[in-house]
């Protein structure tokens, strides 16, 4: 891995802001549903089941309606996270378990950047917790459910967490490869798709310091604080593992 973080264009500086990868907490404001053929669909989204996605409409005489949308006609999806999930970060494994798993249960499948998020956040917890298989199902359905997206560096990077921790460090690096290249052309990602990315270079930098490269490790960690930091707990789980690289190899630099 050449030096990265003085190769690529700069652009530090014109993020000024941190921006997290969950939105703010879900309101009284009504999700919006903007379908492939420009109409908009105003609500609140209820649940996902196969294709559909019911959405509940309030009527002008206080009635509820709940309507069915395909999600094979959907483009994107204004929603709010869930104030569970919102609360659930940095929870124990097993509350984040309890929490998300009706979440996931009622949502998986919606195009909401929160949802995929959250999808992965599960299945770290049942990584953590020794459920690999459960771990490995939920980024497996991570590409099932949105086939061809960007999520899919989503589940590249659980997958080759769960190789990592199974001591398969040549599988982990291989798998992580194009998503890191991918990473390297992006000029200006959107906060989105640098939180997805973020997680990608955190298990590259693990499998580094795996290889006994610090040095490479350390430019993995350092590329999401300063390129990657939309999603800031991903920035401060970078800067945790930078520091005890470099406690561990004093005078450890990047060139």
């Amino acid at each position: 891995m050449s030096s990265l973080l003085f190769r690529r264009p700069a652009r530090v500086a014109c993020l000024a802001v941190f921006v997290v990868i969950f939105p703010a907490l879900r309101s009284s404001a009504e999700d919006q549903i903007i379908m492939k053929d420009g109409d908009t669909i105003s609500g609140q989204i209820v649940s996902v089941s196969d294709d559909q996605v019911m959405v509940a409409i309030r009527a002008s005489n206080g009635s509820v309606n709940k309507i069915p949308s395909r999600l094979s006609d959907i483009k994107t999806v204004v929603m709010a996270t869930p104030a569970a999930v919102t609360n659930v970060q940095g929870a124990a494994p097993a509350t984040v378990i309890a929490t998300l798993e009706p979440q996931i249960r009622q949502f998986a499948g919606l195009p909401a950047d929160w949802v995929v998020a959250a999808m992965a956040q599960l299945a770290q917890a049942y990584a953590t917790e020794d459920q690999g298989d459960r771990a490995m199902a939920l980024y497996n359905r991570i590409d099932t459910l949105y086939p061809g997206s960007k999520y899919h560096a989503q589940a590249i990077a659980g997958r080759a967490a769960i190789s990592l921790k199974q001591g398969k460090i040549g599988d982990a690096l291989t798998a992580l490869q194009p998503i890191i290249d991918q990473a390297n052309q992006n000029i200006a990602p959107s906060p989105s798709d640098g939180a997805l990315y973020a997680s990608a270079f955190l298990v590259y930098g693990q499998a580094l310091e795996a290889q006994k490269k610090p040095q490479q490790a350390l430019e993995a960690y350092l590329t999401v604080k300063t390129m990657f930091y939309q999603n800031p707990a991903l920035a401060e789980q970078a800067d945790q593992f930078a520091r005890k690289l470099r406690e561990q190899n004093p005078g450890l630099g990047v060139e």
